[in-house]
């Protein structure tokens, strides 16, 4: 080829070197380093609470989630609650990070999930219970699952609590020693710059719960010490959160009374038979952030059923006055009537109580699936 053939190849080169092509060149080169040719996942997982679920656009997608609060107020619980419906998904496994020691066959019962203790029993739609308290052993499983996966599941873990966590430093530290060690927060940051974007990019799940101890605040630049929460963990686990529930405590005023109607505690006649959870929202994607959720729990029940939903449809279909009260009987409003004839059910033209209408509720499941769905369109512009 002759110089001036050469040199006009050469233009012809440089003519057609573009951004677009330079940027494709770059990913190509770097794919190892990003995750734009990978698909994103996405998804809804109910918190079992349609009052919640609202507030949470439909309910918890990819990424991490952070619930905090104080004892006994539900955070636990919930995040059972979540994981058990996570795992309804196609391919989904959960991993459940026992670090405090609580997870109780009465929680276990209640929960609904199905927990196993082996690798043989780890299959779809199960929960492995990884008993460690070890921060970089935690951790390690979450980002080898996230990284190596070969059968293209997605998983949520759920680690019980940030605050049983000690680091492989500490081990063997002395007591005095061990308390000048920071590691718990400098290992969370480390983890979430390694996996926070593959996280939520691959589908996957996590929810972290911790107790309330020191105050953190929003922007740690600031002069004006506005706080976001108590949590413990450090910012990293703030700053990488989706979202932050902030579970608030439990006091006489939220039990809730056998008989509806009557205030007064009596241990045989009308004993408490539940209580409302109480949560703030104190991180968010979708402006809901300090907005407060009231949701009924009911004692002794099993298979993922502790929170209340019949009642919570019971008390929606009063306010939108599809039900009203006459005396000791509940009458449903024609146009209630009709819409449910509509959609192939039939729903009686009067009930004797509320606990008539639970127990309607729970024995026609289709039905409160169908008003179910009907409730998230009508408020949340979806179906579930």
């Amino acid at each position: 080829m002759s110089k001036i053939a050469k040199e006009k190849e050469k233009k012809e080169e440089k003519s057609n070197v573009t951004s677009q092509s330079i940027l494709g060149s770059f990913l190509v080169a770097n794919k190892k380093f990003h995750y734009n040719f990978e698909d994103s996942k996405d998804y809804k997982v109910s918190s079992g609470s349609l009052l919640f679920d609202v507030q949470l656009d439909g309910g918890f997608g990819p990424g991490l989630h952070r619930f905090v609060g104080m004892n006994e107020g539900g955070k636990t619980s919930e995040a059972l609650e979540v994981q058990k419906n996570f795992c309804l998904m196609p391919k989904a496994k959960g991993i459940y990070i026992k670090a405090e020691g609580r997870l109780s066959q009465d929680m276990i019962d209640r929960s609904g999930g199905l927990f196993v203790w082996t690798q043989e029993e780890w299959k779809e739609g199960t929960i492995f219970v990884l008993e460690t308290n070890i921060y970089e052993t935690a951790v390690e499983i979450m980002r080898e699952l996230v990284k190596n996966n070969p059968e293209g599941n997605i998983y949520c873990f759920v680690l019980d609590s940030v605050d049983g966590l000690i680091s492989k430093g500490d081990l063997d530290k002395g007591f005095e020693d061990s308390n000048k060690v920071a590691g718990g927060a400098v290992i969370a940051a480390n983890f979430m710059k390694r996996i926070a974007i593959a996280l939520a990019k691959r589908g996957h799940m996590a929810i972290f719960t911790s107790q309330q101890r020191a105050d953190i605040k929003i922007d740690p630049y600031t002069k004006v010490p506005i706080r976001q929460t108590t949590a413990t963990g450090g910012n990293a686990l703030l700053h990488f959160a989706n979202w932050i529930i902030e579970f608030e405590p439990r006091f006489n005023g939220d039990l809730i009374l056998k008989d509806l109607n009557n205030k007064k505690y009596d241990s045989e006649k009308n004993p408490y038979i539940g209580h409302y959870a109480k949560v703030v929202i104190k991180k968010s994607p979708n402006e809901t952030t300090n907005n407060r959720i009231s949701y009924p729990i009911c004692y002794g029940r099993k298979g993922g059923k502790s929170i209340w939903f019949e009642k919570e449809l019971t008390d929606l279909l009063y306010s939108w006055e599809f039900l009203t009260k006459n005396g000791a009987w509940v009458s449903a409003s024609e146009d209630f009537l009709e819409m449910m004839s509509e959609a192939g059910f039939e729903w009686p033209k009067s009930l004797q109580g509320n606990p008539a209408i639970f127990k309607h509720i729970d024995e026609n499941p289709n039905q409160a699936q169908f008003l179910k769905n009907y409730f998230r369109g009508v408020i949340i512009g979806e179906a579930s």
